[in-house]
């Protein structure tokens, strides 16, 4: 990168090589990092094509470009992705926050319209992007957010006082439930880790970079369904509401595992904008 570079011929050059290494959307990718060196908005490059680009530019520019070369992730180069119109810190030690599970969030505000949840209880929080998500749009609401790793609390801690959050949140480190104090919940939600062992070893490059315990389910991806049907009958009041994310084809079988301890019922399966079956929702039986 030696000659003259302006952001137009930059961009092109990135572009194309992006897609040499393999990465699915060179365009983009290449407007998002050049528009966080530049400290501009993605539309600014578009009506300055022709503007040069200084050296100490250029300089911060190929170091991230040789990140995402190497198919580490916009977010966790830039440290930051967008959730739910909300921006979270992310780090290698948390998962990445996908689109797809903001509709476990979409599903968890449209059931408060009719049962607005007091409190809210995130099972395997990462980021804390979902409960802190749930709190942002509910502010009646009071959360508790637990993780089996500190240091992926550590994530959820720094987003919650950035958002505002933190006098309304609790976070506990635990493996499910095992540590959680006693106690009652209106609501329990989480994306637990649901990929199989032949998912693991077809994973993208990007997606290597996520904490293993965050995205591996046991051999058919159904482990922590198995738990957290187990440990969460004593967290949720009767009448509660428990959602999950699914993988692809899971539905029957996670219906069954939480029907069958008897204490839930299915209430419903939400279908993604793919088409794809990613929400179920149950309901804790009993007398409220």
């Amino acid at each position: 990168m030696n000659k003259l570079w302006t952001i137009g011929s930059l961009l092109q050059w990135t572009q194309e090589y992006f897609a040499q290494k393999g990465v699915d959307t060179p365009r983009l990718d290449a407007e998002i990092l050049l528009a966080h060196v530049l400290q501009k908005e993605r539309i600014y490059l578009y009506a300055h094509y022709d503007q040069p680009m200084n050296p100490p530019e250029l300089a911060a520019y190929r170091e991230m470009v040789k990140k995402r070369a190497g198919r580490l992730s916009v977010a966790h180069i830039l440290g930051t992705k967008a959730f739910m119109g909300l921006d979270f810190q992310v780090t290698t030690d948390v998962l990445v926050p996908r689109p797809e599970t903001e509709m476990l969030v979409e599903t968890m505000l449209d059931a408060a319209k009719s049962q607005p949840p007091a409190s809210i209880l995130d099972i395997g929080t990462g980021s804390g992007a979902i409960i802190l998500s749930l709190l942002h749009y509910l502010p009646e609401a009071a959360g508790t957010g637990v993780d089996i790793s500190p240091k992926a609390l550590a994530v959820a801690r720094q987003n919650g006082e950035a958002l505002g959050l933190a006098d309304r949140v609790t976070w506990v480190e635990s493996d499910v439930c095992a540590a959680l104090p006693e106690q009652r919940f209106d609501w329990i939600v989480s994306n637990p880790p649901y990929l199989t062992r032949d998912d693991m070893e077809r994973l993208q490059p990007e997606v290597r970079y996520d904490p293993p315990q965050a995205l591996f389910g046991g051999d058919d991806g159904l482990d922590a369904y198995r738990r957290i049907a187990e440990q969460s009958q004593a967290f949720l009041r009767p009448g509660g509401c428990c959602a999950v994310e699914i993988g692809a084809g899971q539905t029957e079988d996670v219906v069954r595992i939480f029907t069958d301890t008897g204490a839930y019922g299915h209430e419903k399966t939400v279908t993604d904008y793919g088409g794809i079956e990613r929400v179920i929702l149950f309901i804790r039986k009993g007398q409220m």
